[in-house]
């Protein structure tokens, strides 16, 4: 369905949108480098890890108790114990001195190594002290009890692959296997451009008021980017000149793998975004999506390179730039799929919405008899950032409804995975 609105040409559908985007260029990852094992939280592995060592390096103890042989113990029952002499024993840490035969034992703490000739450990409650020996109540099968070596890892093994996201867990292995650093996808340097005559800084000696409007966008965008794995640089702002806007993002593209600019896409006399991105040269492909709120959106590629020309009004940007921006970035720094973390919740009141347009609408979500409820806050209202703090995520509304009824099962694309944390 070809939807025409506000000066608008041609809305183009979201998916659609999206996929020419993407088709248009190569984005994959920009560069690879070894880091440090404490400094690659959070990146995306360019190599497979192989192990170059055993984990454990050797068969130790599961339990506190007894290293036994096996074989000792078979038969032994309560009214009838085997007896095993005590031979000595082995603590945490420390290298056995000796070795266990036939009809012997030797006391062991959990993690100890196991000492030679001994293939399994008697737990103590399974056993008694008499003098120097010990009375078997309960036989213990080969290897019971025992952490054998290479039963966690293998020497040889892949055990971190090319793609994964580096977690907690993923660190503490590479410490388990010695290897201290590795090699990560390059973050993607990503320029952030905000474009107003009317903009003031946050925080300026100029305040704002008359007319002028604090620059809130790229400091939220400069927040979503570095989120996605990217490195954010900050261009700063340009009034509504084409000729400047053009020339700050001729030059900071020089050193960037990918610019987002805020502001000046729509279609009004001060917006010149598009004019600057064509003195360029740039090609664009996408200039207006079927979406709200957030329509004025412009999808652009200079010399190879991205270019997403988010709306101004800072509820519009951020749900562009979740659509938009963040699935290029996230290519780009090395992730190999894209997806917002999401939870199914009932809708706690009816929403309508414009056929053709694919809605999002902010939701606050709160429980209700074991299970979530999504209360509508805004579709409309792009300007309104309060109903993005106050709201936890969105649903989309598809361009083939004309609303989403009271009750009805939804889904609920979170800001991110920790929305629900302390949440109603």
């Amino acid at each position: 369905m070809e939807v025409r609105w506000r000066g608008f040409k041609r809305l183009t559908p979201v998916g659609e949108a999206l996929k020419s985007f993407i088709a248009s260029g190569r984005f994959g990852p920009v560069g690879v480098e070894a880091v440090r094992w404490d400094e690659c939280l959070g990146r995306i592995l360019a190599e497979d890890v192989v192990s170059p060592v055993d984990v454990p390096a050797f068969n130790r103890a599961a339990m506190d108790g007894y290293a036994v042989r096996s074989e000792d113990t078979f038969g032994a029952k309560l009214d009838k114990p085997r007896k095993l002499r005590l031979v000595g024993r082995v603590e945490m840490g420390e290298k056995p001195g000796f070795e266990v035969g036939p009809g012997e034992a030797a006391e062991i703490s959990t993690g100890a190594m196991l000492p030679d000739g001994a293939d399994a450990v008697l737990i103590v409650e399974h056993a008694s002290v008499v003098g120097g020996s010990i009375l078997v109540y309960q036989p213990v099968s080969p290897w019971r009890n025992v952490n054998r070596a290479g039963s966690d890892v293998r020497s040889g093994e892949v055990v971190l692959r090319r793609g994964q996201f580096l977690r907690p867990q993923d660190i503490g292995l590479l410490c388990l296997i010695g290897k201290d650093s590795v090699k990560v996808y390059v973050k993607p340097k990503v320029g952030i451009l905000s474009v107003g005559s009317e903009l003031v800084e946050p925080f300026s000696q100029s305040p704002a008021g008359l007319g002028r409007v604090v620059d809130i966008d790229r400091p939220m965008v400069r927040c979503l980017v570095e989120r996605c794995g990217g490195d954010a640089q900050d261009w700063g702002i340009v009034g509504d000149e084409a000729e400047l806007v053009a020339e700050r993002l001729k030059e900071g593209m020089k050193g960037a793998h990918m610019a987002i600019t805020t502001g000046g896409v729509s279609v009004g006399k001060s917006d010149i975004t598009i004019e600057a991105l064509r003195l360029l040269g740039a090609k664009i492909l996408v200039h207006g999506v079927a979406i709200r709120p957030g329509s004025p959106v412009a999808l652009s590629i200079y010399e190879g390179k991205p270019v997403v020309s988010l709306p101004g009004p800072p509820a519009a940007c951020l749900i562009a730039f979740h659509l938009f921006a963040r699935p290029v970035i996230r290519r780009l720094a090395g992730f190999r799929t894209e997806f917002l973390p999401c939870v199914r919740a009932r809708l706690a009141a009816r929403v309508p919405s414009r056929l053709g347009n694919r809605s999002h609408v902010r939701v606050r979500l709160y429980r209700k008899d074991g299970q979530f409820w999504a209360e509508p806050l805004q579709v409309t209202g792009s300007g309104i950032l309060s109903t993005m703090t106050r709201s936890q995520g969105f649903v989309v509304v598809p361009e083939d409804r004309e609303g989403l009824e009271e009750g009805e099962q939804v889904t609920v694309y979170l800001y991110t995975p920790h929305e629900l944390v302390g949440g109603g």
